[in-house]
């Protein structure tokens, strides 16, 4: 079945529900698939990850492997 099929019967499969709280449960699951996590985050982590960010640019920081080795992991 293809996308658009699917989209159609899931359509229709809404427009058939009766209780308030399935629907609304259905809301919940479709705006948590659109949210984005970092804008949970405090100002000063969504900072902190902006510096990282930076860093790396700069190539500033250690590659992956060598910090799973420095934590011993």
């Amino acid at each position: 079945m293809d996308l658009q099929a699917e989209k159609l019967n899931l359509v229709q499969a809404v427009l058939e529900i009766d209780d308030i709280g399935l629907i609304k449960k259905i809301k919940k699951i479709l705006k948590k698939a659109d949210h984005d996590w970092f804008d949970d985050l405090t100002v000063e982590q969504q900072q902190g990850v902006f510096r990282a960010i930076e860093q790396a640019d700069r190539g500033e920081g250690i590659p992956h492997e060598e910090a799973i080795i420095r934590l011993g992991l």
